[in-house]
Order: C-alpha cells, then sequence, then structure tokens
C-alpha cells in the first residue's frame, strides 16, 4: 500500500494517494515514512494543518528511530509550513470546546491549527463558523449572550385605576340604594299614617331606583374599562456595542 501510494503520488493522484498511505499507517502506526508521505499529499491538497500534524509525527518519530534522513525531511517540510498555517484564538469558552466536532484540548485554545477552509466551533451551546485561508489567525470568542433583561411597562395603569374608582362608587351607590330601601320599609312599617306611607314609598322608588340605576352603570363601566386597559408589557433590554458607539437595544412596541 505504500509504494501504491508513492506511485499514485508521483501520477499526480494526490487523493488517491493519501487513502493509500492512510490505509498504509493503520497496518504500521509507527512508520516515519508513510507518515512524511501523508505530510506531502495533505500538503498538495491543500490541508496545510493536517500535513503539519504528520510531518512533526514523522520527525519525532525518525528522531526516536534514529533515521537522520527521515528527520531532517520532516523538519525542512515543517519549517516551510508553520507559517502558512491558519490558526484561531479561541477566548471565553464556557464548557468544552469542539471544532468540526471533534474535541479540543484546553492547551491548544490559545492557537489552533486548521486546515485552510469553512470550520464550525461550539462550547456552551455558542456556535459560530469561520472562515481562515493561509497565514490567517482569527479570534473567535465564543461567550454566551448575557441573560436577557426585561423592563416591565404598564400602559393601562391610568385607565385600570380609574375603573377600580368607577366601580367602588357604583359600589357606594348600591349600598347607598340597599341602606335606603331597608330604612324606607323600617320607616313604612313603624308609620301608621298613609301620608307617611306615601312619603317612603317615592322616596324608595325614585331615590332608591336612581341610585340602583347609577350604580349599576357605574360599575358595568368600571368593568368595561379594566377589561379593555392594555396590558402589562415586558419590554427587551440589552446592552449594544458598536466600534464607535456603546448603548443599549430596546426590542418592544411602543
Amino acid at each position: 500500500m505504500f509504494r501504491e501510494g508513492r506511485d499514485l503520488l508521483e501520477a499526480g493522484k494526490t487523493a488517491e494517494a493519501c487513502a493509500k498511505f492512510e490505509a498504509s499507517i493503520k497496518e504500521d502506526p509507527d512508520a516515519p515514512g508513510t507518515m512524511l508521505n501523508l505530510g506531502l499529499c495533505n500538503a498538495r491538497l491543500g490541508k496545510i494543518a493536517t500535513a503539519l500534524r504528520w510531518f512533526r509525527k514523522a520527525q519525532f518519530r525518525a528522531a526516536e528511530t534514529s533515521m537522520a534522513a527521515y528527520e531532517d525531511a520532516a523538519k525542512q517540510e515543517t519549517v516551510q509550513l508553520a507559517p502558512r498555517v491558519p490558526t484561531l484564538n479561541v477566548t471565553r469558552a464556557q464548557g468544552p470546546v469542539t471544532l468540526d466536532g471533534a474535541p479540543v484540548n484546553d492547551l491548544e485554545l490559545a492557537r489552533i491549527e486548521v486546515d485552510p477552509g469553512t470550520h464550525t466551533i461550539e462550547a456552551g451551546g455558542v456556535k459560530k463558523e469561520v472562515t481562515l485561508e493561509e497565514h490567517d489567525n482569527k479570534v473567535v470568542d465564543l461567550a454566551p449572550p448575557p441573560p436577557k433583561r426585561y423592563v416591565e411597562v404598564d400602559r393601562g395603569a391610568k385607565q385600570r385605576r380609574n375603573a377600580y374608582l368607577l366601580a367602588g362608587g357604583g359600589g357606594v351607590l348600591l349600598a347607598g340604594c340597599l341602606t335606603l330601601a331597608l330604612v324606607g320599609k323600617s320607616e313604612y312599617d313603624k308609620s301608621e299614617h298613609p301620608e307617611t306611607w306615601e312619603t317612603w314609598q317615592n322616596v324608595v322608588r325614585y331615590g332608591g331606583s336612581s341610585l340602583f340605576v347609577l350604580g349599576t352603570a357605574a360599575v358595568a363601566g368600571g368593568v368595561y374599562l379594566w377589561l379593555k386597559a392594555p396590558a402589562k408589557e415586558r419590554i427587551e433590554v440589552a446592552p449594544a456595542i458598536a466600534p464607535d458607539a456603546v448603548g443599549a437595544v430596546v426590542h418592544g412596541t411602543f
């Protein structure tokens, strides 16, 4: 598989060569020559961060096994490739960080080497996509958004207060109507004179009826005002920071 990979690489079939080298490294995980060729084919595919990782592995393994030629070749490729690799600097992440679904070690957050292209980075429910080209170094802020803050606005407070007053006044009138009826009946029952009977009958009939009508209308008006009063609203307030200003964003109806 290694020889087939070399033949494919020399023939310009880079992706096929990488597949052969990947199969070969599974059979012999410690082969520095395979690691070196995995670096070469990935570099040709533009996956320079992946290539750099293979070159470093090849250099370390070659040094362990005293294979100077492989070590020198891997070191030369590493020196040339390292400045071109795009990197990410992750700040204010809450919880474990993943890059394209793979976990990232906390020690690497200040400098994550990635292949050119678009990547998805996520932590604590905050997900961002970032596109990098060679030599790019981008800072990705994964701080969670500030908690929502609300201001309660009650535009119906005055109308509800008036409704309570009107309904309360109506209740007083209805209570007066009942009181007048009770007093009138009591006076009617105590008297033995027809003139007195007629007087209290008229008082209760006209006065009590008037109080009843007015009280009922006032209570009904109060209920209507209360039902039609605008409900309390919660208006969202959030900080807003722009390059040339700091303020707040208010979201609601006005």
